[in-house]
């Protein structure tokens, strides 16, 4: 098997493992006294994880030194694959709400995104997120040249709108959305010229 399709399959691997942890969680009765809380607290926290790991990854080339052609071929994938994670946690935050807290009633779904801000944020946090992935194949690159980068850097603000969603969602502790927070204003520094310019200097 190729190194490229090898580490293509370890990124689905452990993208889907979290999904798997909290379906053995749900047979085992390992999901606590309020399971749906849990599974909606639980797949949010896998969406911006797997969000701050794919802005992790070019940071990580320019830090690691690596040649292009292995940041092409075998780390970029990387990032198409935790983005589509991310999304698929994304999804899955949202299903639970839609059809455990709603019932599956886009009325509900309409008035808590009217009434409700963290619910707004978060809405169109998912919303944005649809684009990206309708457009993360290279057909799509191709056809959009340099408006796939500029509609790309979405990934940003989404960031930005899901970390304000956890934080009006917490009640008491709130060190886990300093963590968070601190991952992201650390990988945006990456993204200043000042710095870029500095780790792409030779050693």
């Amino acid at each position: 098997m190729a190194l490229k399709t090898l580490t293509q399959w370890l990124g689905h691997v452990l993208g889907v493992l979290p999904a798997l942890y909290l379906v053995a969680l749900s047979a085992f009765g390992g999901l606590g006294a309020n399971p749906i809380e849990t599974l909606t607290h639980q797949t949010g926290r896998w969406a911006l994880t797997a969000l701050l790991l794919s802005l992790a990854v070019t940071p990580a080339v320019r830090w690691l030194r690596f040649d292009r052609k292995w940041h092409v071929k075998y780390l970029m994938p990387w990032r198409k694959i935790l983005g589509l994670y991310a999304f698929f946690y994304a999804v899955l935050h949202f299903l639970i709400y839609l059809i455990f807290d709603l019932s599956f009633d886009f009325h509900f779904l309409w008035a808590d995104v009217k009434d409700r801000p963290y619910i707004a944020v978060g809405f169109i946090a998912l919303c944005l997120l649809l684009p990206l992935v309708a457009t993360s194949n290279k057909k799509a690159q191709r056809a959009l040249g340099k408006r796939w980068i500029a509609l790309h850097r979405l990934v940003y603000l989404i960031d930005a709108l899901v970390l304000v969603h956890f934080f009006w969602l917490i009640r008491a502790d709130y060190s886990s959305f300093w963590w968070y927070a601190g991952a992201y204003l650390f990988l945006m520094m990456f993204r200043l010229k000042v710095v870029t310019t500095l780790f792409s200097r030779p050693l």
